[in-house]
């Protein structure tokens, strides 16, 4: 059996909109590994993030058919001073600079 990946990238700014989670770039079969990466500046809590690879999944597990045990979610939490959004760092929108 051969294993299929299929990498979601989700940014902080559209991850509460999650149809649009499970339309990637191949049709997902019952081996496919899904693995959904969110890159987000640091600060949410443990039960946030519980709470959002709980609904993550559901929605790959309903509409993309893929099965629960093979679903991976991980968070990669930056530092503003390691994330910028249109050329600024977030640490310097904060400032105002």
């Amino acid at each position: 059996m051969a294993l299929v990946f299929c990498s979601v990238v989700i940014t902080a700014r559209v991850w509460p909109t999650l149809s649009g989670l499970v339309q990637c770039q191949m049709e997902l079969r019952e081996e496919a590994m899904p693995h959904v990466q969110i890159t987000w500046v640091e600060g949410r809590t443990p039960e946030q993030k519980r709470k959002l690879a709980d609904r993550i999944t559901q929605a790959l597990v309903e509409d993309g058919r893929a099965r629960r045990e093979n679903i991976h979610v991980s968070f990669v939490d930056l530092p503003p001073t390691d994330y910028a959004e249109s050329g600024v760092l977030v640490a310097d929108q904060k400032k105002g600079i």
